[in-house]
């Protein structure tokens, strides 16, 4: 694979204040993030660098967010835009592909690998299915990698970090120095940041990204249950929404397994008791659980075989 023929850079990171935040793709993952810091992380969008192939979510991303700087070419965000904290926001299939066409040395995600940078940066991988040395060779010249400052993380990132209430589960301790200071201030102005072990990654990918999607289909029917009753939507919506809030914060709170808080939420022939039957009857315990495992074989089956079909 052809090097690049830019000069290295011997600049010194930028703080949170100032660093470059590049993103290679622009799908949903990267939208949530990019909105998330420009409208509740006081980041300039300025400071934004995206590069994809397709114009498809970028001309979106340039309308919504002026100034952001775009790209089609992947290497423009270690080279051209010199970017400090990089989010590999791409789908398994496109990590997998690289694998495929190079062999046991992957081609590279950016054409040509990275330039040696010499100033400190960060590459946080949001990629299913992948870990940071697979995806460290697909970005880094297999001959002269020690040439390189960069420091791979992988992470898990909800959704909800659109809104600025994020959670960011790590694969280092967040408050350690294993995580540079101005990461660990971009990500917490929109997340809770966790650490979790790496082998746990692609599981927590699902939950806390697939899971948000189901965590909503079950509130819209507690809203639906609500409006059959005589409630107005918007009110059945936000004590639906405020219920769940407060199980959640109450089971993270007590310490306490969910079977035990819900026998405490159950009276003797009581109304939840009669509607937790019809629950049981209807499957919805093992349909939550299929539908958990069906979300991971579908991302499992683009990262190791390459298609989206």
């Amino acid at each position: 694979m052809a090097k690049t023929s830019r000069k290295s850079s011997t600049r010194q990171m930028a703080d949170s204040g100032q660093a470059k935040i590049g993103f290679i793709g622009a799908g949903k993952m990267a939208q949530a993030i990019i909105q998330g810091l420009v409208k509740y992380g006081r980041v300039d969008a300025q400071r934004i660098h995206v590069a994809a192939p397709s114009n498809t979510n970028v001309e979106h991303l340039k309308e919504e967010y002026k100034g952001i700087k775009t790209s089609k070419r992947n290497i423009d965000i270690f080279g051209r835009f010199d970017c400090d904290i990089i989010f590999i926001c791409v789908n398994p299939h496109v990590i997998r592909n690289l694998y495929r066409i190079g062999g046991s040395q992957p081609a590279a995600l950016t054409t040509n690998y990275i330039p040696n940078m010499r100033h400190p940066a960060y590459v946080l991988s949001l990629v299913f299915g992948f870990t940071t040395e697979q995806i460290k060779q697909c970005l880094l010249n297999p001959e002269d990698p020690l040439k390189y400052s960069v420091k791979f993380h992988r992470c898990v990132i909800s959704p909800s970090v659109a809104y600025g209430v994020g959670n960011c589960y790590l694969d280092v301790e967040p408050d350690s120095t294993n995580l540079a200071e101005p990461v660990r201030d971009i990500l917490s102005r929109v997340c809770k940041l966790e650490q979790l072990t790496a082998d746990m990654m692609d599981i927590c990918c699902i939950i806390a990204g697939a899971g948000m999607a189901f965590s909503l289909e079950f509130l819209k029917a507690m809203s639906d249950g609500g409006v059959k009753l005589g409630m107005a939507r918007n009110n059945a919506t936000k004590l639906t929404a405020k219920m769940i809030s407060s199980v959640a914060q109450t089971l993270i709170s007590s310490g306490k397994n969910s079977d035990f808080l819900k026998d405490e939420a159950c009276s003797p022939s009581g109304g939840a008791v009669y509607g937790l039957m019809q629950l049981e009857k209807s499957k919805v315990h093992s349909s939550i659980c299929g539908a958990v495992d069906a979300a991971f074989q579908r991302a499992n089956h683009m990262a190791t075989s390459g298609n989206t079909d």
